[in-house]
């Protein structure tokens, strides 16, 4: 899994094939959390939107770490200041 200015990869975790895009401008809300059940999965829960914003989905993602899944969180996080910080200057 891997983010750049475009929105969110999800590949094979041989980095071969890309199963899923996911556009910035689609995503309305990312989490990262442990799976809570004691099997330690760290998961990575996105909310995204059609291009009408008339429909939402959730996607849930096994990550390899949960370090992985927050850091996915903060890079957007990070995105979406700027660009909302842009919008008011």
């Amino acid at each position: 899994m891997g983010v750049s200015k475009y929105g969110i990869k999800v590949s094979t975790s041989d980095q071969y094939d890309v199963l899923r895009r996911h556009a910035l401008y689609l995503i309305v809300r990312a989490v990262g959390y442990d799976d809570g059940l004691g099997a330690g999965r760290s998961l990575l829960a996105l909310k995204t939107t059609d291009a009408g914003a008339e429909e939402c989905s959730l996607w849930v993602y096994q990550c390899s770490s949960l370090e992985q899944a927050q850091a996915i969180c903060k890079v957007l996080s990070t995105a979406f200041d700027s660009v909302l910080t842009s919008e008011k200057s």
